[in-house]
């Protein structure tokens, strides 16, 4: 039921002179479930007697995002046609004319609560007892002045919901609103008040929200302190993602400037979700308020934007005490296990512009290479003396805060170049060319070395893709694997994997499956013919007697 006289106002600061949209929230029930969000938008159009309007359109690996937008009509004061494209609107109207816009997000990607098996939910989510909200995928924005702001309200929220969004803060510019992340149903808000920070969760988990709102504080507030930045408003979100396999664990999300959508199944431990939470967060400054990124083709450049970050979540978590040595070396080693069998790790970085939404292994490469980049980079600054990397990425943040013009791998060349880390041949070589990257044995000393081993190839012994495509019957098993050895068996229904690692060939694998009428466990050691090199972190194990101050340093940096 609605509470006709219930108005949530999220009304911000602005410029008296500057133009400004009013967007009004308001959730449409049939009975008591939610069926679509509804959004008035009142603003002065330009000057000319056109405005053009930007309906959301891709962002995120999304397409067509405009398919969740229906029934958009102008309410008064002008007139609406088709613009250039399907995202493209053109309203006419008198020079100035107060114009009310109406439009309704729905949820018509899929039918149901979001699932693991669908992947992170970037579109919009309407379910019967709650809604998210991204703004890239949300939000119709007129074409206004640059420095057009934006009010926020949201009306008539059934009896017993909450809502909270990121836009909840003063000198709202109109383009915060696409970079915002908005909430409402049967959320919990909780609050951290010494950091600002407020988290959105829904659902129950294996661990309680106060815990989760301290760790997540802990993080917010130490990246903060790393870049010098008071405490500010930040707002986390924590959607529940369903799966059929009870087994399967999954964990995702997005930063979007003071704000993380997370969406995880209920399994979800965590450590996992802190380490996630660490990378997202920092996205607030990287690339963001280092440079940015190019307009176009601008996965060119991930190997900044998601290495760098990666870098600094694993370095500012040791920093604030999250981590010791060896939680750090795991972090590293995981990274550099999957760089070493990784399809992809050879390809050149034309080949990740081009094809980074098409093949997950490609995804994951820029991650894997500016990490490990920047793990070289730092260890020649600390090498040639009192600097380390952070030096280059405050360098860059105060640039850019100056007006620098460059993006920010510009950026980082010219200033890293200004204090003499020559990185030029680095990218030609491992980010343009693609040659594999090794990291130098002392590259962590004195926290310990940089060793290579050989280690046995990966294989489940069955065809995962095949058994996927046929509703996780399993198909395709090598006759000559461990697999076959232990009993797995073409036409056996696969349940879930009850232990193993993915990738890992040393630790034993166990699949549940059904045979036939019965239900029995398959564990072998999930090896191919076959080795490969892969170079991982060794702790020193004598770091604990004497040096694991100075490790600490080399780790969290400062």
């Amino acid at each position: 039921m609605k509470l006709p006289g219930l108005l949530l106002a999220l009304i911000f600061a602005q410029s008296a002179s500057a133009a400004t949209v009013e967007y009004q929230l308001t959730p449409v029930l049939t009975q008591t479930s939610l069926t679509a969000v509804q959004f008035d938008v009142l603003f002065d159009g330009a000057a000319t007697g056109r405005t053009n309007l930007e309906l959301p359109d891709s962002w995120g690996g999304q397409e067509e995002l405009w398919r969740e937008i229906e029934d958009l009509q102008v309410v008064s004061g002008a007139r609406m046609s088709a613009g250039e494209g399907a995202a493209d609107r053109v309203l006419r109207h008198a020079p100035g004319s107060r114009i009310h816009l109406r439009y309704r997000v729905v949820q018509n990607w899929k039918e149901g609560p979001p699932s693991a098996s669908d992947g992170n939910p970037y579109r919009p989510i309407i379910q019967p007892n709650y809604f998210h909200l991204i703004g890239n995928a949300a939000i119709v924005l007129p074409e206004l002045d640059a420095d057009a702001t934006a009010r926020i309200r949201v009306n008539g929220l059934p009896q017993g919901w909450r809502f909270a969004s990121d836009l909840e803060h003063a000198d709202l510019s109109l383009a915060q609103a696409r970079t915002s992340i908005s909430v409402g149903g049967d959320y919990r808000i909780l609050r951290d008040e010494h950091s600002g920070l407020r988290l959105a969760i829904r659902g129950d988990w294996t661990f309680t929200d106060a815990e989760f709102l301290a760790s997540v504080a802990r993080i917010t507030h130490g990246h903060r302190r790393f870049w010098n930045d008071p405490d500010a408003p930040f707002l986390v979100t924590v959607t529940f993602l369903t799966t059929p396999d009870p087994g399967w664990t999954s964990i995702g999300g997005t930063g979007l400037d003071d704000a993380f959508a997370f969406f995880a199944t209920p399994n979800a431990e965590e450590k996992l979700i802190s380490r996630l939470l660490a990378h997202e967060g920092l996205h607030t400054w990287i690339p963001l308020k280092i440079g940015g990124m190019p307009e176009t083709d601008e996965a060119a450049d991930y190997w900044l934007s998601e290495g760098f970050t990666d870098f600094y979540a694993a370095r500012l978590l040791v920093r604030d005490g999250a981590w010791g040595p060896q939680e750090f070396a795991d972090d590293l080693n995981e990274t550099l296990g999957a760089y070493a069998v990784s399809p992809a790790r050879a390809y050149p970085n034309a080949r990740v512009t081009s094809d980074f939404w098409k093949d997950q292994n490609i995804q994951k490469l820029p991650y894997q290479r500016g990490r490990l980049l920047a793990a070289i980079w730092d260890a020649r600054l600390r090498a040639s003396g009192e600097q380390d990397l952070d030096d280059v990425v405050h360098a860059m943040r105060q640039r850019a805060t100056a007006g620098s013009e460059l993006k920010a791998v510009g950026l980082f060349r010219k200033v890293a170049g200004q204090i003499g880390l020559d990185v030029d041949a680095d990218l030609r070589q491992h980010i343009e060319r693609g040659v594999p990257i090794t990291l130098p044995k002392d590259a962590f000393a004195p926290c310990g070395e940089m060793v290579t081993r050989q280690v046995p190839n990966f294989h489940r012994g069955f065809d995962i893709d095949a058994t996927t495509a046929k509703g996780n019957v399993i198909s395709g098993t090598d006759p000559d694997s461990p697999a076959y050895a232990a009993g797995m068996r073409d036409g056996m229904q696969l349940i879930k994997r009850a232990s193993g690692e993915i990738g890992n060939a040393q630790i034993e694998i166990d699949y549940l499956v059904m045979d036939g009428d019965r239900e029995r466990h398959i564990r072998y050691l999930p090896r191919a013919k076959g080795e490969h090199s892969v170079q991982m972190l060794h702790i020193d194990p004598g770091l604990y007697a004497a040096g694991q101050a100075q490790c600490r340093r080399v780790l969290g940096g400062g």
